[in-house]
C-alpha cells in the first residue's frame, strides 16, 4: 500500500482545493474539506486507473521529510491550510491464501455469494475493498485485467 501526501488550501470565500504533490494534475475540490478529499480519492483513482490502463507503475509517494526538503513544496506546504494521506491499495493478480473462520460464518458468507451470484473468494474480497475504504479511507484501484473464463470455457464448450 501506498499512501500519498495531500495538501488542502482554503482561502477566505473560496472552495477548499487539494493537490497531491507527488501526482502532477491530480487535484480535488470541494465545498467542504471531506466533499474536497473525496473529489480527491477520485481523481487518485482514475489517475491509478490511466496508468494502470497505459501498462505504467504508480510514482512512488515521497515521505513528508522528503517533499519538505525540495524548497518548493515547502513554500506550497507552508501555504496549505492542512496536510492529508491518502492510501492507495492496488489490486493486482489472485494468490491463494489460507483463512480461518468460524464454521456458521463460512456458512454464512457461502449463503450470501450464493444469493449474490459470486464465488467465496469474490464476496470476501469485495468485503475486504469496501472495509479497507470506508475504514481507513484509503482509495482501491484494480491493476490488471484478467481475462474472465466462463464455465462453457471451461469445459471447452464454445
Amino acid at each position: 500500500m501506498k499512501t500519498y501526501i495531500a495538501r488542502v488550501y482554503k482561502d477566505p470565500h473560496s472552495a477548499f482545493g487539494v493537490s497531491l504533490p507527488d501526482l502532477p494534475g491530480c487535484y480535488g475540490a470541494g465545498e467542504s474539506y471531506d466533499e474536497a478529499l473525496e473529489n480527491a480519492k477520485i481523481s487518485l483513482r482514475e489517475y491509478a486507473q490511466a496508468l494502470a490502463d497505459d501498462g505504467d507503475e504508480m510514482p512512488k509517494p515521497r515521505t513528508h521529510s522528503e517533499l519538505m526538503s525540495d524548497a518548493t513544496e515547502a513554500v506550497e506546504f507552508n501555504n496549505a491550510a492542512f496536510i492529508a494521506e491518502i492510501p492507495l491499495v492496488t489490486v493486482g493478480s489472485r494468490r491463494r491464501v489460507n483463512v480461518s473462520l468460524d464454521d456458521k460464518m463460512l456458512a454464512a458468507i457461502d449463503h450470501a455469494a450464493k444469493i449474490a451470484g459470486v464465488n467465496r473468494s469474490v464476496l470476501l474480497s469485495e468485503a475486504a475493498r469496501q472495509w479497507i475504504s470506508e475504514h481507513i479511507g484509503a482509495v482501491v484501484v484494480k491493476t490488471k485485467k484478467r481475462a474472465r473464463r466462463t464455465q462453457k470455457t471451461k469445459l471447452g464448450v464454445a
